[in-house]
């Protein structure tokens, strides 16, 4: 059954608020966090994702934000809601880099002077591996310490009792005299290499953020009022018209009060070919304006508008976890206890068989630093992050990460007809009415269907009366309307709406769909009404199949109207004069089948059957309800996306599921080489770097998804 992101998520009764989360070194850091917020009273549900360094946190009036950056900062973190994540991921790299950088430079030298010796060439590489250790490498020992304290080992415990136990064994060594192998170029490989990983890794999180947040930016900085006042886009306010020149993006979401042109929302939507604009269109800011000057109402604000509601979709998508990952959370929360009992039993049995004693630490420290589940906590988040961040290029807004498991299992997708495969856009070809209340009566139906939220209401909108007084407005799904207008009872519907139509007012030579009116029980005038096919849908329809994917037309239109759209898209399977719970009761009969089913809609009408399918999928033409219930949104209104929507979340669901199995194969294999001595330290620290390196560059080869159907 589909569902929200979460279910508090589409609870209005709990606050959301998010945290931009500083001082995070891996996903076990994240974990404790996130931990701790859910134990907090009146605490719904709390989400902590390294990938982004953000929080997000479900929770009743009566919690004090405060409290909650109290108890972050407890944990030896910093909490700020104010935060630039984009600043604070850039100042995380950049301060990686500085150390990464000289600890990487010592680790050279000191693996020089293994084969270069002179005299004092150990005090030297002593000194050398100090700095790296202590000073390179003391933001795991801080960590480390933090994680102790409060009995939740990490990666950063593993390093840091690595180059700790190498260093000081070295010193040891070094100090004593002794004919025993040092370790201080181990000790200095070790932090280079976790360091350049650490880093690798948050320069692909930033860059893997850079489109949400250029999504974000897009829009001007500035607006230049219709009165010749120029203000910040802070200062906008709804109900101010302002001026967009030719060129240039809209500033924020707003209606066309005066101007004709054409608009661009590929870099927003990513809608292929520009959207003519006139006088009460709609426009989304961040569109790029064509040739023509316009002048625009501003009917939304800040967090209010389309693309910060899309970015907040995203950035809810990349904060949850999907279903595969929790085997991941449990391996790594007993991970690195296991890890430590193995070196504490490498170092026990090898001291116990005879190994020398330089032999049996050197077999322990590569089982703690080989073990680092770097990898492991890195697999399934940033492959999401990933994922999510170019879906949102593409125009689909994924609502979490469970759907990536949904994608996976579908092999049915159901489409809706008006408003997904065609345009949404009815009008009126053809009226059979007495000429003497032909115009009464398509006044009193258009003023009726003004109060209508169906698709097939818009095709009355030139009839409308604003003068008219309706009342007693009464919708009946998948019938039609009742209502009075100016005094009169008034009915617009289907034939079932009526006690009696006359045979005149039926005639299936003309095609369309049947709409009726009438003053009374008997209809009085016949509407025919068509909605064009949308030019891309037999593609989509087409890319769908080349998916392995069954399609069926569902829709609530008589059986001529929806035969006659399947045959143009060459859909098979077609399920007509449903109402609106039947739709729900086709999806479910298909689910009994044994069938996984996607549903793609757009409306109020669609919204039960959205629900209880497998995989929900609405178009951003939709109502609302139909785009809060779905789990997949289509921001172009090209049925095209659909189809990339399915693709690219099964492909981030395979790049998770490779990233997994080579973070488990590793540490199979690396494990043993290292307990048996056969991996040495400095082999040890490179291999868990490479692995976190194969990690990032798989989850990287998302950004390259290219649209099914781009040239």
């Amino acid at each position: 059954m589909a569902v929200g992101a979460s279910a508090v998520n589409q609870d209005s009764a709990a606050e959301r608020t998010q945290f931009i989360i500083e001082g995070m070194t891996c996903t076990a850091c994240a974990a404790r966090i996130e931990s701790s917020l859910a134990q907090l009273s009146g605490v719904r549900d709390a989400r902590v994702n390294f990938a982004t360094a953000t929080s997000l946190v479900w929770h009743d009036e009566s919690v004090d934000r405060a409290t909650m950056r109290a108890l972050v900062a407890s944990l030896g973190f910093r909490a700020s809601e104010d935060g630039n994540r984009a600043e604070i991921q850039a100042a995380t790299e950049a301060t990686l880099a500085r150390r990464a950088i000289p600890a990487l430079c010592i680790a050279v030298a000191a693996l020089v002077m293994m084969f270069v010796e002179f005299p004092s060439s150990d005090w030297v590489t002593a000194a050398l591996a100090t700095i790296s250790v202590w000073w390179a490498g003391w933001t795991f020992h801080h960590s480390a310490r933090l994680q102790i304290r409060q009995g939740s080992l990490a990666m950063d415990t593993l390093v840091s009792l690595g180059t700790l136990t190498a260093w000081s064994w070295s010193v040891i060594v070094l100090v004593s005299r002794t004919d025993r192998t040092l370790h201080f170029e181990g000790a200095t490989a070790i932090v280079a290499f976790v360091l350049l990983g650490k880093w690798w890794e948050a320069r692909a999180m930033r860059t893997s953020g850079d489109s949400l947040r250029a999504l974000a930016d897009i829009a001007p900085s500035t607006v230049h009022l219709r009165d010749g006042r120029e203000l910040h886009i802070e200062e906008l306010q709804v109900g101010m018209q302002f001026i967009v020149a030719p060129g240039e993006r809209v500033a924020t979401d707003g209606r066309v009060v005066d101007g004709t042109s054409e608009v661009d929302a590929s870099q927003t939507t990513g809608e292929s070919t520009a959207v003519e604009v006139t006088p009460d269109a709609m426009v989304a800011g961040g569109v790029l304006n064509g040739a023509g000057s316009l002048v625009v109402e501003a009917t939304a604000v800040g967090e209010d508008t389309e693309i910060a509601r899309v970015a907040r979709l995203v950035e809810d998508a990349q904060a949850g976890k999907a279903p595969i990952q929790r085997l991941a959370d449990r391996v790594a929360a007993t991970f690195v206890p296991i890890v430590i009992a193995l070196a504490v039993g490498t170092l026990g049995v090898r001291l116990l068989l005879g190994h020398e004693l330089g032999d049996t630490f050197t077999a322990a420290i590569a089982v703690l630093i080989v073990s680092c589940p770097c990898a492991l906590g890195l697999a399934t988040p940033l492959a999401v992050l990933v994922g999510t961040g170019r879906a949102a290029q593409l125009g689909v807004i994924v609502a979490g990460a469970h759907v990536l498991d949904s994608t996976r299992v579908v092999d049915t997708v159901v489409f809706d007809k008006t408003g997904t495969l065609t345009k949404g856009q009815p009008t009126v070809s053809e009226v059979i009415a007495p000429d003497n209340n032909r115009s009464l009566l398509l006044s009193l139906a258009g003023s009726l269907e003004s109060r209508s939220e169906h698709p097939l209401a818009r095709a009355f909108a030139p009839f409308y009366d604003e003068a008219a007084s309706v009342s007693s407005f009464v919708n009946h799904p998948g019938e039609g309307v009742t209502g009075t207008v100016d005094e009169q009872e008034m009915r617009v519907g289907k034939r079932a709406l009526f006690e009696h139509v006359p045979s005149n007012l039926i005639d299936p030579t003309i095609s369309g769909t049947t709409i009726f009116l009438g003053r009374g029980p008997t209809a009085e005038a016949a509407v025919f009404i068509r909605d064009e096919l949308r030019p891309t849908s037999a593609a989509a329809i087409s890319a769908l199949r080349d998916l392995d994917l069954e399609v069926v037309l569902l829709s609530g239109d008589s059986r001529e109207v929806a035969d006659a759209v399947a045959q143009d898209v060459c859909i098979d399977k077609v399920i007509a004069e449903v109402l609106p719970e039947e739709k729900r009761d086709h999806i479910q009969a298909l689910q009994a089948e044994g069938q996984c089913v996607a549903m793609v809609g757009d409306g109020i009408n669609d919204t039960p059957a959205l629900a209880i399918a497998d995989l929900g999928i609405a178009m951003q033409s939709g109502t609302d309800a139909a785009r809060n219930t779905a789990d997949l949104t289509i921001m172009t209104n090209d049925p095209r996306a659909v189809a990339d929507g399915i693709a690219l979340s099964r492909k981030t669901l395979r790049v998770i599921k490779v990233n997994l199995v080579w973070a488990f194969s590793y540490n199979a294999v690396a494990l043993p080489l290292a307990i048996t001595g056969s991996l040495a330290p400095t082999q040890a620290a490179i291999a868990m770097a490479l692995s976190s390196f194969l990690v990032v560059t798989n989850s990287l080869r998302l950004r390259r998804f290219r649209s099914l159907y781009s040239n």
